[in-house]
């Protein structure tokens, strides 16, 4: 079994690849950062910046923030198409104590209904629960978001009963989010 930040993930389904994006991926990432539909249903990461900082994020979650340990952030990639990012898989938020991580998702808007969140969110939970060891996923999603909430559930998350607060989601000050979580593992 592999440690979480080992390695950079690349991993990969007949239909998938997730792995570190590249600075040629900078104005697929501005088309996905600057389409106010998207972040209607997560917090700004990466909202409306300019090219030099979309690159600055770029080398940053695949570079500095992973080797800290802080997160990975990679490219999503359909394997007809392996070097046109289509979006980001989120890994962050890793409390080492509780062997737990936060995952997320944000899709360019042509890709959607697709089946490709809920690929996505599959590889994460193999490679997450079943390379590194992990053993708890959490996901936040606004009420509001169902394809969001389905891709979770499709993939074994679980709704908790309880909801939490988030800032700045939506571009709301203050949002309930749902909880979900996978334990699976």
């Amino acid at each position: 079994m592999s440690e979480l930040f080992e390695s950079f993930p690349y991993l990969q389904s007949e239909k998938l690849i997730i792995t570190k994006m590249t600075e040629d991926d900078v104005n697929a990432l501005n088309e996905i950062t600057s389409n106010d539909n998207i972040y209607r249903y997560i917090p700004p990461f990466l909202y409306k910046k300019s090219r030099g900082n979309l690159l600055a994020a770029i080398r940053n979650p695949g570079g500095r923030d992973f080797e800290k340990k802080r997160m990975i952030i990679a490219g999503i990639y359909l394997c007809g198409e392996p070097d046109k990012l289509i979006g980001l898989a989120e890994m962050f938020d890793y409390k080492k104590r509780g062997n737990q991580i936060t995952i997320g998702y944000r899709l360019n808007e042509t890709y959607w209904n697709r089946g490709i969140a809920t690929e996505a969110v599959r590889l994460r939970v193999n490679y997450l629960c079943y390379d590194v060891g992990v053993k708890m996923l959490k996901a936040y999603v606004m009420p509001e978001n169902v394809y969001s909430q389905r891709a979770l559930l499709k993939n074994g998350f679980i709704e908790e009963i309880d909801t939490i607060q988030g800032n700045g989601w939506g571009e709301k000050e203050i949002s309930d989010l749902k909880v979900f979580t996978y334990t699976a593992c």
